[in-house]
């Protein structure tokens, strides 16, 4: 990351998973970070268990709540020189039919997936502006991109960050602040502890993917600084992913073929079960 004239970083849902993941490789390279989540206890733990250089913190962050961000870029300009790397990391999943989902559950997508990464951009970007320098690097999903079946509720609210990440990143062509989005597949993380989904075979299925994806939370963090530290913007975690993200972009009929030829399939499966 030597385009950072900072070694600072802010992390939301950085107690647990893929958050912690990356602030504790964060502090291996001698990053302070700021790790926010909104259970403070469990930041504070992770915080006193991990060898953080001086000037690390713990801070209660609601990404919805206007009056933590402002706390948190005050404990930011009050105790540190700048802010290299802002990564909006706090999401939570859900899945299921269309028909069979309440709008309730979109609502609460969108408010952490998409309306948190937009609070965690709108608070920092002015200080990361006024400096010249620094990377932004929003977590999304391949879900933003997969097009996949019974997940429309969390695909649709990642790929409104990866759209989100895309605009930031062409708007700031003209300065030397850094635009990424994350789009990783399924990695063993807490992330299903509080998934919503209409029938406990979803979570199921998840969780088996997550325990055969061969990409750890750690790997990930170590593949998102790498392309980071180039300043790639897309980037894609998994190699299935890589494969799959150029089949669609360059062959989408085939793409699309496959995924409803996998539906009909799963349909049939059923079919006979019953």
């Amino acid at each position: 990351m030597q385009h950072l004239q900072h070694r600072t970083a802010v992390i939301t849902g950085a107690a647990s998973g893929l958050g912690a993941a990356m602030a504790k490789h964060l502090a291996l390279a001698g990053f302070q970070v700021a790790i926010t989540d909104r259970d403070l206890q469990q930041a504070q733990a992770l915080l006193d268990q991990h060898a953080f250089p001086a000037g690390s913190f713990a801070a209660e962050l609601d990404v919805n709540n206007a009056q933590h961000w402002q706390q948190l870029l005050s404990q930011v300009q009050s105790q540190w020189p700048g802010l290299g790397l802002l990564i909006n990391n706090a999401g939570v999943a859900a899945a299921g039919p269309i028909q069979d989902d309440p709008l309730a559950n979109w609502r609460w997508l969108f408010d952490i997936n998409v309306f948190g990464v937009t609070a965690g951009c709108q608070t920092f970007l002015p200080l990361l502006l006024q400096q010249n320098n620094g990377h932004i690097i929003n977590i999304a999903s391949f879900a933003a991109l997969a097009g996949a079946p019974a997940l429309s509720n969390y695909g649709a609210s990642k790929a409104a960050v990866l759209a989100l990440s895309e605009s930031l990143y062409t708007e700031l062509a003209a300065s030397e602040v850094a635009v990424s989005v994350a789009c990783p597949a399924f990695i063993q993380t807490a992330l299903l502890d509080n998934m919503r989904v209409p029938v406990d075979s979803y979570k199921q299925r998840a969780a088996r993917w997550m325990q055969t994806s061969g990409v750890s939370a750690d790997d990930f963090a170590r593949l998102v600084f790498s392309a980071a530290g180039k300043r790639r913007f897309l980037i894609l975690t998994h190699t299935n992913t890589r494969w799959m993200w150029r089949l669609k972009r360059w062959c989408p009929a085939v793409y699309y073929a496959l995924l409803r030829r996998s539906v009909r399939h799963q349909a049939r499966r059923r079919g006979k079960q019953t």
